[in-house]
């Protein structure tokens, strides 16, 4: 450990007095006098363990402090160090709850037990479900009527303001009062619901306290001991002060009145706690709470004077933007100086030139760029300047934020890592997944089409939609095959409530999908046997069979093993809130869990294990209290985003009712300003994490710009080095040394594709492709992905060269796939073994086709009737879609029955409808189905295609090959069956009818093919033959290139790389 500073050993000797404020910049040490604090206090003052106590205001950093105070305690001798009765670092709320349950349990009672968030969330919202449901409860503003009560939004405000009046101890009384003074009918209202949510709340979970009432329960406790209760620690020491909320403070002055020394550590300028509660200046008001607490104590503010994170140019930035920031009260911290002489030397003086400049802003034209360039600059910095993946982090402002950014480095081939504090578990997919196949198997929730897709679908189902579908067709077809008419969704969801009735059906999928059908059964016994929820969860993680797939990708690198790291923590922080639950609420019953956890907003307060394997963190500002690393890169610092100058509390105001209960003005203040305040503060605290390289990123596009924050560290930047123009965008003092060495491949999976492309590019000259080629031999050694030759699919010998058809078969060809062979045989074949997944309109199509042979009057009633009859088969993405597609489907039923009514009032005759045929034309096969043959009052046949798709001239109808192919088909007699008996007839040629949109004042289209003569037919059983010799082949041709809005456009382009088909 470095030796401490002046200032630093003057803050760790006033633990020898009554206590101190200790004011700090970031990097100056704060942490670290706190944790010296404690180190000389047990081995040099003689105190015992139990007598010291560090907190923090979170658990996440008590805990992180805990592992550094037992380190420092074993430091001058492991084999001396001291036995720790317990933990010397614990979070308020945590010391909190040890003196409330150590009081309970002297008085025979049970052990009091925290509320979670979401439990009060769900307490809050059933208590005003049933004030909507019986008209009852407090009487709200209009501005707050029921459709406002009824957002996750307000329940969050009002879960706000309860947890405020308990830090100021403020009584539903003196919240009425507040409002008759303040004009504000909705604090009267709130101090109504708060009196009824406290009844029910001491019914219904007498032994549950929320964090704040359990801090207040503690000062009384302080304040009055018991005679048997527990000496008050001698020496208790507060870091990160300035997240505290009031009732923290108001503990730790209770402490001191009891003769202990309270040193408190922190920094008003990166206080990220505020919309907790927390007021960053009441560390600089902690000495005047005390002197008013113990009469005769005074506290001295002392400042730590150097920052020995910071060189001279990150010093300055943070100084700069802290000077932006209200001073709450302090402000002298600011001037400290900069404990390096150069950003890029380390604590030893040793130079790192490969993180030079110290500053950098740089723009991307938009979002995913932005991502990229964010992977880009990290991949330079391990690859090329030597820095490890664990000494660097990116923040960025919001939660939401996060996973973008981590799926953008994970497919970049970035190791990274997040933390899932601040999202409900059941926004995980593979927690998710879990959860609800306990809640489906147990009924909380029924096992309807939606939730069996979800399960099939999820991470633990194991099918794809392709999957899905073939499932989906199989029970459809031994539905049709039994005479029975019942959807698909219907027959989906019978076969997973048995498990043995997918037995039948010999398909991988159906196989996968009967161990979900078992595991819903073995869940819904075990429950009936009463199974707790942590053994529910393990039956159904058990059945799953994904574990060692999952801890095998996840020892990898990329997009899968990320993928595979944050399904194992979810899954992991799933069995921590079973098992907390289990150990601390007995009598929870499985459905309270599952309703916790599944129709909660707010995320618990989990310590479940993370991974930590070497990897580059990506975090928000709140998260990354304590972080130091080598070099940070704050993104996402555009106009809007941040900062973000929202007004928060802006439907009950609860940052007002802080400031009365605080006792500060009210009155005249500058919302937004404060507001900028939070966001600046946030800002330096992220910027300040950074050791020797800061890199601040903003979108700047047509539509975004970058933000006030982001000009703050561009103008540092141009201030302290000869600025450049970046190509990214932006300032970066150390572009040309960047632009050098832009371009070089900055992963393994760039690297092998780059050296490839040399391989194969014979103007990349001789010398250079024998480089790439003994790269790529290296590469091979060490087993990179893609680099062994014997994995080029160009290189590999074909599977066969036996044509696809044999000279002698016969080939059957269908006339809607005619026009695919014409245009490329290659991309027929693609669709014909790997069929792209049906769609919506496909679905939609195919309903309306048999809505027009069904319909049982020409009338749009009964065409709609019939297409809706039907309409449950079909599986939309989201309502919005299915909303779009049923209108459009009104507008199909349309054009059919005036289409129909037309063509009855001209007199012709529906003859056939859906009519298969066979015409044999030399090797050819010719299958098809005609929609729809009419006959006219004089014998003329007209077939007719009806289309759902956008319209075709006459001119494409002419050569239409389906219309061609049932022209064949009527001149060949495939249809005389039919139509002999109805007397003479003749060809009247084909039509396609289009009833998307309409022609001349009707509501459908048509285009017609004219009768085909002899010579037409001979064309087009040319056609037919010309089709199957560029089919009947073992080399199939395409095209070279692919449109990019082309039907089936990334399945077809991959086969046009030369070094996959060998060309």
């Amino acid at each position: 450990m470095p030796p401490l500073d002046p200032s630093q050993l003057a803050a760790v000797e006033a633990r020898r007095g009554r206590g101190a404020v200790v004011l700090g910049a970031p990097g100056t040490g704060k942490t670290t006098v706190a944790i010296e604090i404690v180190a000389r206090a047990v081995l040099e003052d003689g105190l015992a363990p139990d007598e010291v106590l560090v907190l923090t205001p979170s658990r996440r950093s008590a805990t992180a402090l805990r592992d550094r105070i037992a380190l420092r305690l074993a430091e001058p001798d492991e084999t001396r160090a001291p036995v720790l009765p317990g933990p010397l670092a614990r979070s308020i709320a945590s010391f909190a709850h040890s003196l409330v349950t150590a009081e309970a349990r002297l008085a025979g009672a049970a052990d009091p037990r925290l509320l979670s968030g979401a439990d009060q969330d769900a307490d809050i919202a059933e208590l005003l479900d049933g004030h909507l449901a019986d008209g009852a409860g407090p009487l709200w503003p209009d501005h707050l009527g029921p459709d406002v009560r009824a957002l996750g939004a307000f329940r969050t405000e009002l879960r706000d303001v309860i947890a405020r009046l308990s830090e100021h101890h403020w009584s539903t009384h003196d919240l009425r009062a507040a409002a008759a003074r303040r004009s504000r009918p909705e604090w009267a209202a709130i101090a109504d619901f708060v009196d009824e949510y406290r009844a029910v709340l001491g019914g219904a979970r007498a032994d549950q306290v929320d964090p704040a009432e359990l801090v207040r329960a503690a000062i009384g406790l302080i304040s009055d001991p018991l005679p048997a209760a527990p000496p008050a620690p001698r020496l208790v020491v507060l870091d990160d002060a300035h997240d505290a909320t009031p009732s923290g403070f108001d503990l730790l002055a209770a402490l001191a009145a009891r003769g202990t020394t309270v040193i408190v550590i922190g920094d008003p300028d990166v206080a990220t706690n505020t919309f907790r509660g927390s007021e960053p200046d009441a560390v600089a008001r902690f000495a005047s709470v005390v002197e008013r607490a113990a009469p005769g104590a005074s506290l001295p503010t002392l400042v730590l004077s150097t920052a020995h994170r910071h060189g001279p140019a990150l010093r300055a930035l943070a100084a700069s933007l802290a000077g932006r920031v209200g001073t709450a009260a302090a402000g002298r911290q600011r001037r400290a100086l900069p404990g390096r002489e150069r950003d890029n030397s380390d604590a030893d003086g040793e130079s790192s030139p490969a993180l030079d400049p110290p500053l950098m802003a740089l723009t991307a034209p938009s979002g995913a760029r932005e991502r990229a360039l964010v992977a880009d600059l990290l991949r330079e910095r391990h690859v090329l300047d030597g820095v490890p993946w664990s000494r660097m982090a990116v923040v960025v402002r919001s939660g939401a934020q996060v996973p973008l950014i981590a799926r953008a480095l994970a497919v970049a081939d970035v190791p990274v890592r997040t933390t899932a504090a601040g999202r409900p578990l059941r926004e995980h997919p593979a927690a998710r997944a879990l959860i609800r196949f306990v809640d489906v198997g147990v009924a909380r929730n029924p096992l309807d089409a939606a939730s069996a897709t979800e399960l099939l679908l999820g991470p633990l189902g194991g099918l794809d939609r392709i999957g899905l579908r073939r499932l989906r067709r199989a029970l459809r077809a031994e539905e049709l095959a039994g005479d029975g008419d019942r959807p698909a969704d219907q027959l989906l969801v019978e076969a997973l409530a048995a498990p043995d009735r997918l037995e039948t059906i010999d398909h991988r999928v159906a196989r996968r999908a009967a161990r979900v059908a078992r595991t819903l059964a073995g869940i819904r016994r075990r429950h009936e046997e009463g199974a707790t929820v942590d053994e529910l969860l393990w039956a159904a993680w058990s059945d799953a069979r994904v574990a060692d797939d999952w801890a095998r990708q996840s020892a990898g690198a990329g997009v899968v093993a990320a993928e595979a790291d944050r399904a194992l923590d979810a899954i992991v922080a799933v069995f921590t809130a079973a098992t907390t639950i289990v150990d601390t609420v007995p009598e929870a019953t499985v459905e309270a869990f599952l309703a916790r956890v599944l129709d909660s907003d707010v995320a618990d307060d989990l310590l479940a294990p993370v991974r930590t394997a070497e990897s580059v963190l990506v975090t928000t500002p709140a998260s990354a209290t304590g972080l130091e690393v080598d070099a940070v890169i704050v993104a996402g610092l555009t106009e809007g985003v941040w900062p973000n100058l929202r007004i928060r509390g802006s439907l009950l105001h609860a940052p007002a009712i802080s400031r009365l209960a605080s006792g500060l003005p009210v009155d005249d203040i500058d919302e937004r300003r404060l507001v900028l305040d939070d966001e600046l503060r946030m800002a330096v605290l992220a910027f300040s994490r950074a050791r020797h390289q800061l890199i601040a990123t903003a979108t700047a596009g047509d539509d975004e710009q970058p933000s006030a924050l982001w000009q703050v560290v561009a103008d540092a930047a141009a201030v302290g080095d000869a600025a450049a123009s970046d190509a990214s965008g932006g300032v970066d003092g150390g572009a040309a040394a960047r632009e050098r060495r832009r371009g070089r491949p900055r992963s393994l999976r760039r690297l092998v594709g780059h050296l490839r492309r040399i391989l194969a590019d014979p103007a990349a000259g001789e010398s250079a492709r024998a480089d790439a080629a003994v790269a790529l031999r290296r590469l091979t050694d060490a087993q990179v992905p893609g680099a062994d030759p014997a994995e080029w699919w160009g290189l590999i010998e074909p599977s066969t060269t036996t044509p696809l058809f044999a000279e002698a078969d016969s080939v059957a060809l269908s006339p809607s796939k005619l026009e695919s062979i014409e245009s490329s045989p290659l991309d027929w074949f693609l669709d014909r073994v790997a069929p792209e997944e049906s769609s919506p309109a496909m679905g939609i199509g195919t309903i309306v086709h048999g809505a027009m042979e069904t319909a049982t009057d020409p009338t749009v009633d009964a065409v709609w009737a019939a297409i809706e009859a039907r309409w449950s088969e079909l599986v939309f993405e989201s309502p919005w879609l299915a909303d779009q597609q049923r209108r459009l489907a009104r507008r199909y039923a349309q054009g059919v029955a005036v289409y129909l009514q037309d063509a009855a009032s001209a007199g012709r005759a529906l003859v056939a409808a859906e009519r298969r045929f066979e015409v044999d034309v030399d090797r050819v096969r010719l299958r098809g189905t005609v929609d729809r043959i009419e006959r006219g009052a004089d014998g003329a046949v007209r077939i007719i295609d009806l289309k759902t798709g956008k319209p075709v001239t006459d001119a494409r109808a002419a050569e239409n090959a389906q219309l061609g192919a049932y022209q064949l088909a009527y001149a060949d007699g495939a249809f005389d069956e039919i139509l002999d008996g109805l007397g003479p007839h003749y060809a009247e040629g084909a039509r396609l009818l289009f009833v998307r949109e309409g022609v001349r004042g009707k509501p459908y289209r048509e285009a017609s093919q004219p009768v085909l003569d002899e010579s037409g037919l001979e064309a087009f059983r040319e056609r037919l033959r010309q089709a199957v010799a560029a089919i009947a082949v073992a080399e199939l041709t395409g095209a070279r290139s692919v449109g990019r809005y082309d039907y089936g456009a990334l399945r077809h382009r991959i086969h046009r790389v030369p070094s996959v088909t060998g060309e």
